[in-house]
């Protein structure tokens, strides 16, 4: 089955045999979304092949809330009232597609999330995201995100599980700032650990990495890694660690200590941890983002550039606004638009980007997260762009 391909985007198969073969297995109603968004909290839902295996119950084990798979897509729904007050019920929606799922599973995941929102009365904002390129809305959620190696097709590894004799497995460990909005800590601080292969592995400044070896957790520290980076990693590994056998032992590496060499060999790594270039400084401004108004005729759709404000947003316009430093893809249905063309929001996006790439070259990211937004319902990242920011 072919790998999913993001040039390729399912979004942008209206139409096509693909579609056809989706809807043929995914059917007229999905009972899956009886209970969807009826309450406020999360639920999230896999694909596997053409079904909808429904995961929520994750989001009340702590060991489980947060993993995902790269070889699976998912649908994720967050259900909210914007003040705790308001009777009215908002919703973020994702669909998040794993760097080795399937053409099939995209589009699946693609589809059902469309059908979803269609079932909420289209008022969900609607996020693609794509592994390693994740919105900070979508990562918010979660106190611990993971990503692991593997799927339903190749058996679920888990981390709290013993690994074979024989098997070894790297990670890397970084914390972020954003604010988490689930979360069962004081602290709220939110940990990014992400398996990755050990074969050619180059360490780089600023991450943790942890060496599974079973019964054994193996901690190296990069010399420009936070102290709460380091923290919250050796809190996990050994929160990892118990959950597999009370008998599990730990022991951390520092960077430029006499004893790394252990680390380095038992890994299989051979070359020096790589500099990268140290982030912009806190306070420093935020180029702003580019407004165009997507104007159709006979030959599709093209985008013409208009005033970054608010004010050019007009109610029977459908709108494409580039936040290049969020990063993100917006396109912003005014409530006056018809139904067809909403349905083709994400697709919208995805021409946009494509476009770019194709006119500017490499450096243009093709994974960026794509966001359908309506009117009078906007995410605050949204409305947030067209203000004047620092990091």
């Amino acid at each position: 089955m072919p790998a999913y391909d993001v040039r390729d985007s399912s979004i942008a198969l209206i139409g096509s045999d693909l579609e056809r073969r989706v809807r043929e297995h995914a059917g007229a109603k999905e009972s899956a979304w009886v209970k969807a968004g009826v309450i406020p909290g999360f639920q999230i839902w896999r694909v596997e092949k053409f079904a909808i295996i429904d995961c929520s119950d994750w989001v009340a084990h702590e060991k489980n809330y947060g993993t995902f798979y790269d070889g699976e897509s998912y649908i994720v729904l967050h259900t909210y009232r914007p003040d705790g007050k308001d009777q009215a019920l908002r919703y973020d929606l994702h669909f998040w597609l794993g760097e080795y799922t399937t053409q099939d599973e995209a589009a699946m995941a693609a589809f059902k999330a469309a059908e979803l929102d269609e079932h909420l009365g289209g008022k969900a904002t609607l996020y693609r995201e794509i592994q390693n390129h994740e919105s900070p809305r979508y990562k918010s959620y979660f106190p611990h995100f993971m990503i692991l190696h593997g799927g339903v097709s190749t058996g679920h590894h888990s981390v709290l599980t013993m690994l074979p004799e024989d098997e070894k497995k790297m990670y890397t460990m970084v914390t972020t700032r954003h604010k988490v909005l689930k979360t069962r800590s004081a602290d709220g601080k939110q940990l990014i650990v992400r398996e990755v292969p050990r074969e050619g592995l180059v360490m780089l400044q600023g991450v943790v990495y942890v060496l599974d070896k079973g019964p054994l957790f193996w901690q190296f520290n990069t010399k420009k890694s936070t102290a709460w980076a380091r923290y919250k990693s050796a809190e996990y590994m050994m929160y990892m660690g118990q959950w597999r056998v009370p008998q599990a032992k730990f022991q951390v590496f520092d960077e430029g200590t006499s004893d790394e060499q252990e680390f380095l060999q038992a890994a299989g790594i051979t070359s020096p941890v790589k500099d990268v270039p140290l982030p912009p400084d806190e306070g420093s401004p935020i180029d702003p983002p580019v407004l165009y108004k997507l104007n159709e005729d006979a030959n599709g759709g093209h985008v013409v550039a208009v005033a970054a404000e608010r004010t050019s947003l007009q109610s029977d316009g459908v709108f494409i606004l580039d936040d290049h430093a969020f990063p993100a893809v917006y396109t912003w249905l005014g409530k006056n638009v018809p139904e067809p063309q909403r349905r083709l929001a994400l697709q919208y996006a995805q021409n946009y980007l494509n476009d770019k790439h194709a006119k500017e070259g490499e450096h243009v990211e093709v994974a960026t997260t794509l966001v359908k937004v309506n009117e009078e319902v906007e995410p605050a990242s949204f409305l947030e762009a067209f203000n004047p920011r620092t990091l």
